[in-house]
């Protein structure tokens, strides 16, 4: 199988466009609504309002928020389809017997969890609004630092599934394998969990509920269709290729024949 590098990253743009639209139509005004009560907070309350929500009206007014949303989450994707390919592998050398498909689901899956999942139950999406900027920097290392750790323990998981197959453990030696790397993995997410500091900025009181509800509800489905795009796209067009390759070298190998043929 030639690599897939390539079409991960182009399937990642891809993708990020597709989910920059699905956003644009369910987030985006979300968003908005979180930047009316913001500023209409700031106004109640005397402080710098008009600037900020100047500033955000200037934003929605030419459709740049809209448009840097999808560049950016293009730009995402091309980095989403790098670390797919990297999972893919894993999974592939882990799972040789298996087909594409099936490898695709599973690393799609496995990025879904380790980036985007695990880390929004450990540092929430939250809408405009939310958070201090004092705090910005230290969210962000904490959050990617976190990312890193859970990214690295699903290759070990599979490193691990790997190495279980290679040594040829069979019956109830390799079930014990099996249930030892899950136990393993649970220990060191766990320990992740709750050795990294979490967000310390609290949702304010004038942001209902539903808001932030519905934000984080479109934004991991964005995450999920990212994932999910990149992975049986991948694995759709490579199928693809490889069925019209052999399509292609059968029909060229029977033309040959017939024209060795005596006649």
């Amino acid at each position: 199988m030639r690599s897939i590098l390539p079409l991960s990253l182009v399937m990642g743009a891809l993708a990020g466009l597709l989910v920059g639209g699905f956003l644009n139509v369910f987030n985006v005004p979300v968003m908005e609504w979180a930047i009316e009560l913001e500023g209409a907070a700031a106004s109640a309350t005397g402080e710098v309002g008009g600037d900020a929500t100047g500033f955000y009206g200037f934003l929605g007014s030419l459709g740049m928020q809209r448009i840097g949303l999808v560049l950016g989450l293009a730009v995402l994707g091309v980095i989403y389809g790098a670390v797919f390919t990297g999972i893919f592998n894993v999974v592939r050398q882990a799972l040789p017997g298996w087909n594409i498909w099936t490898w695709a689901a599973i690393a799609g899956a496995a990025c879904f969890w380790s980036i985007s999942l695990f880390t929004q139950l450990k540092y929430p999406l939250n809408p405009p609004g939310v958070g201090e900027e004092a705090s910005l920097l230290s969210r962000q290392g904490f959050q990617f630092l976190f990312i890193l750790l859970s990214l690295a323990a699903v290759v070990a998981a599979g490193v691990a599934v790997r190495y279980i197959h290679e040594s040829g453990w069979q019956g109830s030696q390799r079930k014990l394998g099996y249930i030892g790397i899950a136990a393993a993995y649970f220990v060191m997410a766990v320990i992740v969990f709750a050795a990294i500091p979490g967000s310390p900025d609290a949702i304010p009181d004038w942001i209902p509920d539903s808001l932030v509800i519905m934000f984080r509800t479109f934004s991991i489905l964005g995450h999920l269709l990212l994932w999910m795009i990149i992975a049986f796209g991948v694995s759709g067009y490579t199928r693809y290729r490889e069925k019209g390759i052999s399509v292609a070298g059968g029909s060229e190998s029977q033309r040959e024949t017939a024209g060795a043929s005596p006649r």
